[in-house]
């Protein structure tokens, strides 16, 4: 594995050196498809959350809400990993 040139930082007045490794072709392939899942998994995870608690409390609307709710934490996680991948390729 090829490491990078390691960035120091200050800490409490001493410098401390961190390794960090590049992460490989298949490293990266697997979290990307890993999102490829997760954002359908989320989605579908909250639908049927709403759609069970619809049939519990004889509503017709939790369905929507939760599906909005999964959507949303579907992209968030998205968003969340493209952050730290973006943050490991700066440094």
């Amino acid at each position: 594995m090829r490491f990078k040139r390691p960035p120091s930082e200050r800490a409490c007045g001493y410098t401390v050196i961190v390794a960090r490794r590049e992460k490989s072709f298949p490293v990266l392939a697997a979290e990307y498809s890993s999102l490829a899942f997760l954002l359908p998994a989320s989605i579908f995870a909250g639908y049927g959350i709403g759609y069970l608690l619809d049939k519990a409390f004889g509503t017709h609307w939790l369905y929507i809400l939760f599906l909005i709710l999964g959507s949303v934490a579907g992209f968030v996680q998205f968003i969340r990993q493209i952050v730290k991948d973006t943050d490991d390729n700066e440094s």
